[in-house]
């Protein structure tokens, strides 16, 4: 086994300590367990102080997801893989290779991991940080053409925004295919070597939601608890965290039904009952004072605000805000240039939602505008240059002819 080689068992965590095909590359002998303790409980009480181990990081990673969480780079041979097994790509994050080797755990494969400075598969290829020579550095590196007679790599969907798969084979020779969006799908998807229109689109479920609000919550408690403290007092801090929880799970939960255009309004109605409860209770005998009234108000429509303006960022089915105020990501109208388009339908293979249509011509139609979420994948993807970014092409030549 090559230096750059390690077991899914090192990765991390309770599921690892609990695979046998991967606990197989780490014989023992049974000589070395006292025989009063049988195998299986000293096994599950090793496996139990693992996971207790873990949960600092996987409590920090849930609540501080933003944040790269970087695990080494390199192959990760998952249960007993030969020349003909499949191999499969994801990023560093430490998170996302726990999953996949947690999703893997009862197949025989390959598990490369490219490095993508530890973010997550999206955001990374998105970002410019998991490319197309992220993955020819881990086929480098971790010799993986030596161990396998095929040349063909699987992966994730989500990465489409930033490989060029054309490209990719170009340079690399390897071939590439795109796997489910969701790690769990990828045994089925193996065994069929199909991916149904369930595996290529993004959801947003419940528990997504409130995984993805804990994230947003924490990342804003973070960055933005500062501020109200300096006005009113450091007092006012773990409050301003509780009204940034609550606002936070309330617009994940209803990000579908709360009224509103915009995830500001959302946010602002659910603030709103708040700013009228501490109105309606100055009617009491009781009530507090107008300096209270005055401060929860403000702690209220910050929070909203900032929870309004973030959540976009943390969903998957609206486009990031963020991208075009603080990086100038430009906006996206695309269109379909018919002559082009030779009805390969990688622009729907690619896309997380539903926005192409193939027509009776044998030609691909983006017939459902409202919903796309601006990732481009679809643009990075056709092999014939068919999709077209026309806000883009208008600047250009805007900026060609002065």
């Amino acid at each position: 086994m090559s230096a750059i080689e390690r077991p899914a068992k090192n990765v991390g965590g309770l599921e690892r300590q609990a695979q046998p095909q991967l606990t197989r590359l780490f014989s023992t002998t049974s000589n070395q367990f006292p025989e009063a303790v049988s195998m299986p409980s000293r096994k599950s009480g090793r496996a139990f102080l693992a996971a207790i181990a873990q949960l600092p990081k996987r409590l920090f990673q849930t609540v501080f997801r933003v944040v790269p969480y970087p695990t080494k780079p390199g192959l990760i041979r998952i249960g007993n893989p030969g020349q003909s097994s499949p191999v499969l790509v994801t990023t560093n994050y430490d998170l996302t290779v726990r999953r996949m080797c947690r999703a893997l755990k009862e197949l025989d494969c390959y598990l490369l991991i490219a490095p993508a400075a530890g973010v997550d598969v999206w955001c990374a290829a998105t970002g410019g940080r998991f490319t197309i020579d992220s993955v020819i550095s881990v086929l480098k590196t971790s010799r993986i053409g030596k161990l396998v007679k095929h040349r063909r790599l699987i992966l994730p969907q989500l990465s489409a925004t930033g490989i060029n798969i054309f490209e990719l084979r170009k340079r690399s020779g390897w071939s590439a295919v795109f796997g489910p969006i969701r790690a769990e799908d990828i045994p089925s998807y193996l065994a069929s070597r199909r991916r149904p229109e369930s595996m290529t689109r993004i959801s947003f479920a419940i528990p997504e939601r409130l995984e993805m609000a804990t994230a947003m919550w924490g990342s804003l408690s973070l960055r933005y608890t500062l501020f109200p403290s300096l006005i009113f007092g450091w007092k006012t801090a773990p409050w301003f965290v509780l009204i940034l929880a609550v606002i936070s799970v309330g617009v994940a939960l209803g990000c579908f039904a709360l009224p509103g255009k915009t995830f500001v309004q959302k946010a602002g109605f659910l603030g709103l009952f708040g700013i009228i409860g501490l109105v309606g209770m100055r009617l009491f005998p009781w009530h507090p004072g107008a300096s209270f009234v005055i401060q929860w108000t403000v702690l209220l429509a910050f929070a909203s605000f900032l929870v309004g303006t973030a959540f976009p960022s943390y969903s998957p089915l609206w486009p990031c805000g963020y991208s075009k105020l603080f990086y100038g990501a430009c906006d996206l109208r695309l269109a379909v240039v018919e002559d082009r388009c030779i009805g390969c339908k990688m622009c729907d293979l690619v896309c997380p939602v539903e926005c192409f249509t193939l027509t009776g011509n044998r030609k691909m139609v983006f017939d459902n505008p409202e919903i796309c979420i601006g990732c481009g994948a679809c643009l990075i993807q056709c092999p014939t240059e068919a999709i077209i970014n026309e806000v883009a092409d208008e600047h250009r030549l805007q900026t060609a002819h002065g």
